[in-house]
């Protein structure tokens, strides 16, 4: 049985491995050296973070861009949408990178039922994504969270305090545990912005939507991934 927190990707070679070298850009981003294996890019981004009428956008991408037969350039693996304003139950929070990086994890594991995709190919998820934040939290400090009730020691304050989007934490360990009891186990690999920099810009853009309020869960419908937003490229 999987363990019930994610954990951290450690490149096989050398350090400068790249996603682009070790995931074959196909109908999926499929590991050379293990095809049940897939990568999926994510990353948030924010507007006047920490400033007054902050826009966040967010963006992960489970396949490569490709050509139709016209000729056209299509992005059809790549989801972006505004940071909605509020969260799995409701209640409105303030946008910021921080939050915005993980809601683009969260979306990108509950697109689709990763266990059963592709006629149940994968076993594996690594999600490379740029934002300190959400690896390092989700692989090492989540579960001291969860054994501390949700509280963090501010030294300024000199008091404990919740920790920040502890809604989208929570949720974001559920998706998971889900995925890891169904044999997906779900890794971390937290990557450079120059091999990022494609979702960044995406999630950029997507900082320019219209104002999302509430929260929504994305839907998939058919093998070649539609999106639930109406800002899809």
């Amino acid at each position: 049985m999987l363990p019930k927190f994610p954990g951290i990707f450690h490149p096989p070679g050398k350090s400068e491995d790249t996603p682009q070298a070790l995931f074959r850009t196909e109908h999926r981003l499929i590991r050379a050296a293990d095809s049940r294996e897939i990568l999926i890019y994510a990353t948030g981004t924010c507007l006047s973070n920490g400033q007054d009428l902050p826009k966040a956008g967010c963006c992960f991408v489970y396949r490569s861009s490709a050509y139709t037969q016209r000729g056209d350039l299509t992005h059809g693996g790549t989801i972006r949408f505004r940071l909605e304003y509020k969260g799995p139950s409701g209640q409105h929070y303030r946008q910021t990178g921080n939050r915005a990086a993980l809601r683009s994890v969260l979306a990108a594991l509950q697109f689709r039922d990763w266990s059963k995709d592709c006629n149940e190919s994968w076993r594996s998820i690594v999600i490379a994504t740029d934002s300190k934040y959400v690896a390092s939290n989700a692989t090492e400090r989540v579960k001291i969270w969860e054994g501390e009730n949700w509280l963090t020691y501010d030294d300024e304050l000199k008091c404990h305090v919740d920790i920040k989007n502890q809604d989208l934490w929570n949720s974001l360990m559920e998706r998971i545990a889900e995925l890891q009891s169904a044999g997906v186990r779900i890794r971390f690999w937290n990557i450079t912005e120059d091999l990022n920099a494609r979702t960044i810009n995406f999630a950029l853009q997507a900082c320019s939507f219209h104002d999302e309020a509430n929260f929504r869960v994305p839907s998939y419908f058919g093998p070649t991934g539609v999106l639930y937003m109406r800002n899809r490229i």
